[in-house]
């Protein structure tokens, strides 16, 4: 099977790789879909989390082709959606639930290392299948299984966060992340929605997936805040969620929320920001960070069957695997306006 291999920065090689050979175990699994994740075109794009001689590739559905001895949950036919990191169990971390903090977690992750080849290809060898299949029910497509990880650490955030019925939101960002927040605060029973977003076209998706007022912040230019406040009956915002992942988004959350209120950050910055932490002891604010996800795919999952997200209007387009950097990464970093762009191998 051909793979595209990341040799170097904005340079991917496709290279013939036999169909991986699976131990006891261990699961293969025929892709389907998967997403390209904002983090896959920031490895293609500066390196980060991506070493050379990585397959990348990690928000995938697709059908089980074969088993190894000793699996006994799954069996060669079944829709699944594979969870990229597999948690020890054992940790401190694990055993309080908080999977993503596992410290092995990254290590069997498969899509950001050479050691484990990710989801941009035929097929997957799953290496902990228990830990990371899940089923996909009758229903549920596999191109919104693909959908699964983005929108678990979507829910995974709203989860995180103090939100409460009739709570006001800020969410920064209209990306696949951001879309997926509205989606799950407005099921969380949020009063208002505010999302700010500089693409047209993701605006247009925010409002037509629950949001209550799009703001492009160009238009507003330093009088955000005040735009913000008179909207949220002089208070601010309950609950900031930063998902642009940008320092003028990041410094901006802050000034956005209420006293007392919450900025949880989900959007990856790699960037030093300056931030005055006086303002956050003025008022009162708690700054949060959140990764990934804990027990989330499951409940994904079952919003997928009970159609509970619109999941269409985050998909915008479809491409074959040979197309992954002209059609797929090139077009991400060239547009704002694209959502999420599967990928069929």
């Amino acid at each position: 099977m051909k793979v595209p291999v990341f040799k170097d920065l904005e340079k991917i090689e496709f290279q013939e790789k036999p169909t991986p050979r699976i131990g006891p175990g261990e699961v293969l699994l025929e892709v389907k879909w998967c997403g390209i994740c904002g983090s896959d075109v920031h490895g293609y794009l500066n390196g980060i989390l991506v070493p050379p001689g990585t397959v990348m590739g990690h928000e995938c559905a697709g059908v089980i082709a074969d088993v190894g001895e000793d699996v006994h949950e799954f069996k060669v036919g079944d829709r699944v959606v594979p969870k990229p990191l597999a948690q020890c169990g054992e940790c401190y971390w694990c055993k309080k639930g908080q999977y993503s903090l596992c410290p092995d977690g990254l290590g069997k992750a498969f899509g950001i290392s050479p050691e484990h080849d990710g989801a941009f290809a035929q097929y997957l060898r799953v290496e902990y299948p228990k830990e990371m299949l899940f089923k996909l029910p009758e229903g549920v497509s596999f191109e919104e299984g693909a959908l699964v990880e983005p929108l678990a650490t979507s829910l995974h955030a709203v989860r995180m966060s103090r939100l409460g019925v009739g709570d006001n939101v800020v969410i920064l960002g209209a990306g696949m992340i951001g879309l997926g927040v509205l989606q799950f605060v407005r099921l969380g029973g949020a009063r208002k929605i505010i999302v700010i977003e500089l693409s047209e076209r993701k605006r247009a998706i925010a409002m037509e997936t629950g949001a209550d007022i799009v703001i492009n912040p160009l238009d507003e230019g330093e009088a955000l805040r005040e735009r913000i406040f008179e909207m949220t009956g002089g208070i601010g915002a309950d609950v900031v969620f930063e998902c642009a992942g940008v320092p003028s988004t990041f410094q901006a959350c802050a000034s956005l929320v209420k006293s007392g209120g919450q900025v949880i950050l989900v959007g990856i910055n790699d960037k030093e920001v300056s931030i005055n932490p006086f303002f956050l002891v003025l008022w009162e604010v708690e700054l949060k960070g959140v990764l990934g996800y804990y027990d989330e795919f499951g409940l994904v999952i079952d919003f997928l069957r009970r159609k509970k997200i619109n999941t269409e209007v985050l998909i915008s387009d479809r491409i074959s695997l040979e197309s992954l950097v002209e059609k797929g990464f090139h077009r991400l970093l060239s547009s704002q306006d694209s959502v999420k762009i599967l990928v069929n191998p």
